[in-house]
């Protein structure tokens, strides 16, 4: 374990004039003011925990590192007042860390608190906050970007002046992941080490905010494709060598994923949804390989003496072919999957409603896409859902998104289950010897809900050319990981949410004023009242094609058809109104917020009811006191 000397970390006389400005004053004045006065220099030395060694091989400070100091009297607090704010020192070619400035000890007798952390960064924590943007780097294949990736935080309470160097012990903050390949053949893992195994590792967040003061990240964003480190070498008959580094954050179910590439093929594993990320652990995830086959995850465990969790993990996985079969795909994640090739989006999948004058029928049909946009004016039916013609498939799609209207032509094949992308992006539905055909892999298309350290994953439905939530938000917090406020009944003037028994989450008018409840970044946002009359226009103004679920009536009226033929799967949660029961509407109605086109509540709400099949008008009476349902639309 290296031993790293701070060399010009000098805390010092800490006058009462000094005590009302924000930090420590490093004129060269004051350092032979403090200097002549005899004050004691704090020297430390620093290390790096060796319980994770996840930041270089030797576990080490490297030359050129830089790191930042934050100092507080200890009966300030990090928001406060800081002595010394966001001080960076760097290490030399001798192994010492130095700094520009030069600091002394309060000469008053006050104690310090220490805070450090790596890799430093110039924009440091603002003041009256404690929060701080961190990141991991894509290419982590590259010393230096895997080597910032590592995120250390070092502490230390109560420091009062001592001539004995004070020694800070950095921890990792991040999560390692070990990757190992195992050969179903133990003799043939030369042979698989001499074709060189290229990874990538999928679905992750690179970019996040952690908080100094609960040891928590929140605000993910930046999913990427990421590179893991290390160089091949076989042990045991095992492949190691390899590892990623990943901010802390929750797996969710089919959605994280490893590539793997080898001789040409690529293959694909799930993550286990039940690996935990926790900060400053490691894991190892070991996958077996059948090259004739399939790969197939093994095993993760554990390899640090506190990590939690040896158990054996299995999971399927599937080998990247030259072709989607669509039978395979599970239209309950979601109604859209993206098409992947080397990472990157090359079409997509909708599980739609078809609706023209002569028909409204659901459909499986493919998009190509190409630099992230899909392109809506040449889409590919593979099937008619529901049809007894068997040669009705195989025809064409093309929209346009300035009236979200429909050209249909209708096809004359029979079932298509294979879908086939060529090296030119176009979309086919058979392929030839001579076609150049990609390599490609499906993965369920959602809206990744970020609010604070918690990220919920919600289907989405294409209906004409808008994208929508197929479930109702069902958050209890505002973008930004602020708590709404929970309430028991509704009231005017009410501010939060109830809950149902159902777990379904209704939303005050307050709550959708502070235009909060879905970031300003996201691709998501509330819907307005053309998106909705837009809905309504495409689907013939027939809510039976919007509702799923059980509805009910009143004994004098007339339940109306359920079909959902549009995937939008308007259940029939109710609502709450402070002239009514609760117990009145579930059941009965769906009701959605609307928005202007400032963000501010519309005068008129969406929606339905079990005794009509009208996408209703709900308008706002009688003050404030509703509390319905929220969609969010595509941007």
């Amino acid at each position: 374990m290296e031993m790293i000397t701070f060399k010009r970390l000098l805390l010092g006389a800490f006058s009462s004039l000094l005590i009302a400005s924000c930090v420590n004053d490093f004129s060269e004045e004051k350092d032979k003011e403090y200097a002549n006065g005899g004050n004691i220099p704090l020297r430390f030395t620093a290390d790096i925990g060796a319980v994770a060694h996840a930041r270089v091989q030797e576990n080490a400070f490297e030359e050129g590192d830089e790191v930042g100091l934050f100092a507080m009297i200890s009966s300030t607090a990090l928001t406060e007042e800081r002595y010394v704010d966001n001080l960076k020192f760097k290490r030399s070619s001798d192994g010492e860390f130095t700094s520009e400035q030069t600091v002394y000890y309060p000469d008053d007798g006050s104690t310090l608190d220490l805070l450090s952390y790596y890799p430093y960064q110039e924009g440091g924590i603002a003041m009256g906050e404690s929060v701080m943007p961190v990141s991991v780097a894509a290419e982590q294949s590259l010393s230096e970007n895997y080597s910032r990736s590592d995120f250390l935080v070092a502490t230390l309470a109560n420091q009062a002046a001592s001539k004995t160097p004070l020694n800070l012990s950095y921890k990792h903050k991040f999560f390692r992941l070990n990757i190992v390949l195992a050969p179903e053949d133990v003799e043939s893992a030369d042979a698989l080490c001499a074709a060189d195994p290229q990874l990538a590792v999928c679905g992750f967040y690179t970019e996040a905010s952690y908080d100094f003061h609960k040891d928590a990240y929140s605000d993910y964003a930046e999913e990427m494709s990421l590179t893991p480190a290390g160089t091949w070498t076989v042990e045991d008959g095992r492949l190691t060598g390899k590892s990623v580094i990943l901010i802390p954050q929750e797996i969710s179910a089919e959605y994280q994923y490893l590539t793997l590439e080898v001789g040409g093929k690529e293959y694909r594993c799930w993550i286990p949804d039940n690996l935990e990320m926790q900060s400053g652990k490691q894991s190892e995830l070991e996958i077996t390989f059948v090259p004739a086959e399939d790969i197939l995850l093994g095993a993760v465990q554990g390899d640090i003496e506190d990590w939690e969790g040896d158990d054996t993990v299995q999971s399927g996985s599937e080998v990247v072919g030259k072709y989607i079969d669509v039978s395979k795909l599970d239209f309950e994640q979601s109604s859209v999957y993206n098409v992947l090739h080397a990472g990157s989006q090359v079409a997509e999948i909708c599980k739609e409603c078809l609706v023209t004058e002569e028909m409204e029928v659901q459909a499986i049909v493919a998009y190509p896409v190409s630099e992230g946009r899909t392109d809506l004016t040449k889409g590919t039916v593979l099937q008619i859902l529901g049809s007894e013609d068997e040669n009705i498939h195989g025809g064409a799609v093309s929209w346009s998104t300035e009236d979200n209207t429909l050209q249909y032509t209708p096809g004359t094949s029979s079932v298509r289950k294979r879908i086939y992308v060529l090296s030119d992006g176009q979309l086919t539905l058979s392929s030839t010897s001579e076609d150049e055909l990609l390599t490609i892999s499906s993965i369920a298309n959602v809206f990744r809900d970020r609010r604070g350290g918690t990220v919920r994953n919600y289907p989405v439905v294409k209906i004409g050319t808008q994208y929508w939530m197929r479930d109702n938000l069902k958050a209890t917090s505002y973008s930004d990981g602020t708590e709404i406020p929970k309430l028991d009944g509704i009231a005017e003037d009410a501010d939060g949410y109830l809950l149902s028994d159902e777990g379904e989450v209704f939303y005050t008018p307050s709550v959708i004023s502070t235009k909060k409840m879905l970031s300003a970044d996201a691709d998501w946002r509330m819907p307005t009242w053309e998106d909705w009359n837009q809905l309504k226009a495409y689907l013939k103004g027939k809510a039976s094609s919007l509702k799923a679920g059980e509805w009910r009536v009143s004994e004098d009226d007339q339940l109306t058809a359920v079909t959902n033929l549009s995937g939008f799967n308007a259940l029939p949660v109710g609502m709450w109104w402070v002239k009514g029961k609760f117990e009145d509407y579930v059941g009965r109605y769906a009701a959605f917020w609307t928005v202007d086109d400032a963000g501010e509540v519309a005068d008129e709400s969406f929606m339905m009811s079990g005794k009509s099949d009208e996408m209703q008008d709900g308008e706002l009476v009688g003050g404030t006191g509703w509390a319905y349902s929220i969609r969010a639309i595509r941007k």
